[in-house]
């Protein structure tokens, strides 16, 4: 159930066709999870800035049921940090990344929860 969601300025001509493969990819390995369960949203040409400019920006979340914590949170941000810089292009000092850990009884899927 780990999901990437990537709220950001960019155009929709600025994703590449194959992002959402890539960051599936990306994500399953780094979470370590199956890439059947992931989801990946983005939210492209929104209006918005950081740090008071509309240079291009996101603001990106990542929630899943576990493999998040203090003790590996820094390589998550290193590594999807550096996923959305190499394919999207945004500075890495231009988004924060959200990790949050959901408890399984809090996560619907399929008629029922984890």
């Amino acid at each position: 159930m780990p999901s990437l969601i990537i709220n950001t300025n960019l155009p929709r001509a600025k994703i590449p066709q194959d992002f959402l493969s890539k960051a599936t990819e990306m994500m399953s390995k780094q979470i370590g999870k199956p890439s059947k369960y992931i989801t990946i949203c983005v939210h492209p040409d929104l209006i918005m800035s950081h740090g008071g400019s509309d240079d291009p920006c996101a603001s990106v979340h990542v929630t899943s049921i576990g493999k998040l914590g203090p003790d590996v949170n820094k390589d998550h941000s290193a590594n999807i940090g550096s996923f959305i810089h190499e394919t999207l292009k945004i500075p890495m000092d231009r988004f924060y990344i959200q990790f949050n850990d959901l408890l399984p009884s809090n996560v619907g899927y399929n008629g029922t929860t984890f």
